[in-house]
């Protein structure tokens, strides 16, 4: 009888560990994308006076990024605002009237009348606006011209830990003349603001109220 009652205790207790251990696990920063980056080389004799090409003796060029493994800065500026408004107004209304005849001389006469008006309103909003700069490095040239991006930042203020990453294609013809671009010239764009620390950990629930929030079945 002793042990028919243990063994459900011991499975809640297992499940109980289980889920404060799986939602105590904090997530983890994004990771660094580590692509190998292939120059293109030239080949010149030993001796010559031609050190090869690079972008100091290119003569007609200028310094946007155009191969893998060039550095690009992205001015990320996003602003977003969403106003959402609805009303309803509805009304019905009724009117009946009903004569009975008594005999008399005057006919008895009955109104009935009666009206239903319903009138709401909602509305929504919200804004966001996020700023940063980040350093891309080129990871690949299309065969259309094309660049795909990828840069990440991270800071750590105060034993805070930011971390901003910046994915997408480019064109070169939206590269400025400073070599800088807006985010919003990026394509299929992947701009990710997180961190961790104590203000990303002081406005999550504890351990304690996680598990009971992931079993309570209420």
């Amino acid at each position: 009888m002793t042990k028919d009652i243990c063994r459900p205790l011991s499975v809640a207790f297992l499940l109980l560990f289980t889920a404060i251990t799986v939602s105590s696990c904090a997530s983890p920063p994004p990771p660094r994308a580590e692509v190998d980056i292939e120059q293109e080389k030239f080949n010149y004799n030993d001796g010559s006076l031609w050190p090869g090409q690079n972008r100091k003796n290119m003569f007609f060029s200028d310094n946007k990024a155009r191969s893998v493994g060039d550095l690009v800065t992205v001015h990320v500026i996003e602003k977003t605002t969403a106003i959402n408004k609805a009303s309803t107004q509805d009304e019905h209304s009724t009117d009946n009237s009903l004569t009975i005849d008594t005999g008399g001389a005057s006919a008895t006469e009955m109104k009935l009348g009666g009206g239903i008006k319903f009138k709401g309103k909602g509305s929504t909003g919200r804004s966001d606006q996020f700023s940063a700069t980040v350093s891309c490095v080129v990871r690949e040239v299309l065969p259309n011209g094309n660049m795909r991006i990828e840069g990440q930042r991270r800071m750590q203020i105060n034993n805070e830990e930011q971390y901003i990453v910046v994915r997408g294609l480019i064109r070169q013809d939206d590269i400025t003349y400073n070599n800088t671009i807006l985010s919003s010239k990026i394509a299929d764009a992947d701009i990710m603001y997180t961190g961790q620390g104590g203000i990303d950990s002081g406005r999550q629930p504890n351990w304690l109220s996680r598990a009971f929030g992931n079993i309570w079945p209420f």
